[in-house]
């Protein structure tokens, strides 16, 4: 089963967009998947003032890590991703580039689809 790591702003263009993430990623994947993100990824959300944070996770059973490693929520991310066979989903282009270098698999979005990164 491949885990997807879902960063903040995915969520946000999910709510904003009205996009629907499991439905994306099953017509992507075709396989099983789990979705996680990581707390500090929780506490951006909420200290955004997104009312539907709560309604979101459970809507989409998506799981909540609390890892902490480096200074920043992008290094945090890395460093869950890292020597991990997952999938790292985020809209930020740094943060792609960061994750391909060190050999993470990325995601993004590509207008109403999703997109994979190249190795």
């Amino acid at each position: 089963m491949n885990e997807v790591v879902v960063d903040t702003n995915v969520m946000v263009y999910c709510f904003d967009g009205k996009l629907d993430l499991r439905s994306l990623l099953d017509n992507f994947l075709q396989e099983s998947f789990s979705l996680v993100t990581l707390k500090k990824c929780m506490d951006e959300l909420i200290a955004i003032k997104r009312q539907d944070v709560h309604r979101f996770f459970l809507f989409y059973g998506i799981k909540i890590v609390d890892f902490y490693e480096g200074k920043n929520t992008d290094d945090t991310l890395l460093g869950y991703c890292k020597g991990k066979n997952c999938f790292l989903f985020t809209e930020d282009k740094d943060l792609r580039n960061k994750a391909t270098n060190i050999n993470i698999k990325t995601l993004s979005f590509d207008g109403r689809s999703v997109k994979i990164s190249k190795l």
